[in-house]
C-alpha cells in the first residue's frame, strides 16, 4: 500500500465515522412541529373583542384585518368567512402605554406600548379546543410626533403579534 492510498483510506474512514455520528444525532432529534391535522383545511375568525379599555376601536379592527391578511398570504389554511374547520378567537386583554426609558432629570422622549391578547384555536369539526394562549408584544415610539408615532408603534405590535399567532396556529404541532 503506498502513501497516497493510505491517506485516502484514512480520509474516507474519518468521513464515514463523522457522517455516522451526524446521522445518529439527527436521528435522535425530534420536535413538536409539522402540519395541521388532516381534517383541518379552512379557518374562520370571530370578531376581535377589546377588553383593554384603551379607547381606540381602530386597534381591534387593525388586529383582525392583519391576522386575516397574514393567513391568506400564508395559505396553510383557506380563510372562510363562516363555518371553517377551525376557528380563531381573539380578546385584547390590555394595551399599556407607559414610559420607556427616563433617567432622573431627563424629559421623556420615548414611550413603550404593549398589547396582550388571549387567543383560542378551536377545532370546529371535533368541537374541541386545540389550544388557548396569551400573546404579548411591544414597540417603542418617540413622543415627538404623537399620535402618528404611537399609531405606527401599535401597527408594529400588531404585526409582531399576528406573526406569533400565525406561527403558533400552523406550526404548533
Amino acid at each position: 500500500m503506498n502513501f497516497f492510498s493510505f491517506l485516502f483510506h484514512n480520509f474516507v474512514r474519518k468521513k464515514f465515522i463523522s457522517l455516522f455520528f451526524f446521522f445518529l444525532i439527527v436521528g435522535c432529534y425530534s420536535f413538536k412541529g409539522g402540519s395541521l391535522p388532516k381534517h383541518i383545511n379552512t379557518i374562520s375568525f370571530t370578531p376581535v373583542i377589546d377588553n383593554s379599555n384603551y379607547g381606540n376601536p381602530n386597534y381591534r379592527d387593525m388586529l383582525f384585518s392583519e391576522l386575516v391578511n397574514k393567513f391568506r398570504k400564508d395559505n396553510s389554511l383557506k380563510v372562510v368567512e363562516y363555518g371553517g374547520d377551525s376557528k380563531l378567537s381573539l380578546i385584547i386583554n390590555s394595551i399599556r402605554d407607559e414610559t420607556a426609558f427616563v433617567k432622573p432629570g431627563e424629559v421623556e422622549k420615548e414611550r413603550k406600548i404593549t398589547m396582550e391578547v388571549s387567543v383560542e384555536f378551536f377545532d370546529a369539526v371535533k368541537n374541541k379546543s386545540f389550544w388557548k394562549r396569551n400573546f404579548s408584544n411591544f414597540a417603542i415610539y418617540s413622543v415627538a410626533g404623537i399620535p402618528a408615532t404611537r399609531d405606527r408603534a401599535i401597527a408594529e405590535v400588531i404585526d409582531k403579534l399576528t406573526d406569533d399567532i400565525l406561527l403558533a396556529t400552523v406550526s404548533g404541532w
